[in-house]
């Protein structure tokens, strides 16, 4: 695959969370039938490929927890009316951004504790 076409830009973004809505929507309307399951496994198939031809691996432990959470939402009968479908989307996405642009959130976080502890320290 091209290197250019690895990765998300802003439209390929949007319109993977208009679709992760449309599921969602999706899914709350067939809720009411008993059939949003079947709403779920094409999203997820839908989103995996995506991720995959786009060059964002979702085996890595962080997005596996991802996508094993919001999967875990989606099978518990009243819980499943929230979109998570469209979080699992935008927290995969804002995952692969952070980590294309090298930031880690472990070591801005294990920073700004060191500061508290010394401005509490102080």
């Amino acid at each position: 695959m091209d290197e250019k076409k690895k990765g998300l830009n802003n439209t390929t973004i949007a319109l993977m969370i208009s679709v992760a809505l449309f599921y969602d929507a999706l899914q709350w309307l067939l809720a009411f039938i008993f059939m949003d399951w079947l709403v779920t496994i094409f999203a997820y198939m839908t989103f995996w490929t995506w991720f995959i031809m786009k060059g964002i691996k979702l085996l890595t432990p962080k997005r596996f927890a991802i996508q094993s959470g919001t999967l875990l939402i989606e099978v518990i009968p009243f819980v499943a009316a929230l979109p998570a479908i469209t979080c699992m989307v935008v927290l995969t996405v804002i995952d692969a951004k952070l980590k294309e642009r090298g930031i880690s959130l472990q070591a801005i976080g294990a920073t700004r504790a060191k500061e508290i502890r010394a401005k509490n320290a102080g």
